[in-house]
């Protein structure tokens, strides 16, 4: 008989959503923080809504470039109906923009992420970031452009180089959280064959089923930006 693993007779098997979302919530229960960076799109928005099956209430923080910009409207379109989650827009002065310095070595973004950082350490000194999740679930335009093998580990291998190891260092000491790169989580991703995240007409095709009912149908077929675009797009 076989005594490990003890999921064995599950290997090898289609994954389910169930399967997903009951990770994320045990990622969450053990993570213990109800603070997110709150971007108003499809990944963090799932990631409110499961907050909010775990904690009573949650802050979310949105970061743009004023009161029209994307992100900012459609959070604040995400949280209008939630009595539980204290929603705060950092909107940046001129004077912070002008003394935010670009340091040797930036990628495009870095000095929003610093912006960002050091408004959240005012309220909290840790917080949920949804980074990771746009590799694993074929979340970028390339990928719904060249829907292969090659196109998903290209961003896979950048993961790191390109987005986490930033963040880390421009996060300063605020505690980041990243569910989405949970080992069991990673293990599930990574069972799921290409075809059922991305084709030419949809990028992250599971994300979507796994929001259907759960947050607005605008924000699931909202434009994507990134943090590099988050003071520029003025709406």
């Amino acid at each position: 008989m076989i005594v490990y693993p003890k999921n064995w007779i599950n290997i090898g098997q289609s994954i389910q959503i169930k399967e997903i979302e009951n990770t994320i919530l045990q990622v969450l229960s053990e993570i213990n923080c109800n603070c997110i960076s709150f971007s108003g799109g499809l990944d963090s928005s799932l990631m409110l809504y499961y907050m909010l099956q775990v904690y009573d209430q949650v802050y979310a923080f949105t970061m743009g470039s004023s009161e029209e910009h994307p992100d900012v409207e459609y959070s604040k379109l995400v949280v209008s109906d939630l009595e539980n989650v204290v929603h705060r827009v950092y909107i940046p002065s001129y004077k912070e923009l002008e003394i935010a310095e670009f340091r040797h070595g930036d990628f495009e973004g870095d000095k929003e992420v610093r912006l960002f950082y050091k408004y959240v350490k005012q309220y909290t000194d840790e917080i949920i970031a949804c980074d990771g999740i746009d590799e694993f679930m074929c979340g970028y335009y390339s990928h719904q452009d060249k829907p292969y093998e090659d196109t998903y580990y290209t961003h896979l291998r950048e993961l790191s180089g390109k987005h986490l190891i930033p963040l880390y260092k421009n996060s300063g000491d605020v505690k980041v959280y990243l569910p989405y790169l949970d080992d069991g989580l990673i293990s599930l991703f990574s069972q799921i064959e290409i075809s059922r995240k991305v084709d030419k007409g949809c990028r992250k095709k599971l994300l979507v089923e796994m929001a259907d009912g759960k947050i607005p149908d605008e924000i699931i077929h909202r434009r994507k930006y990134g943090f590099c675009d988050v003071l520029k797009i003025k709406g």
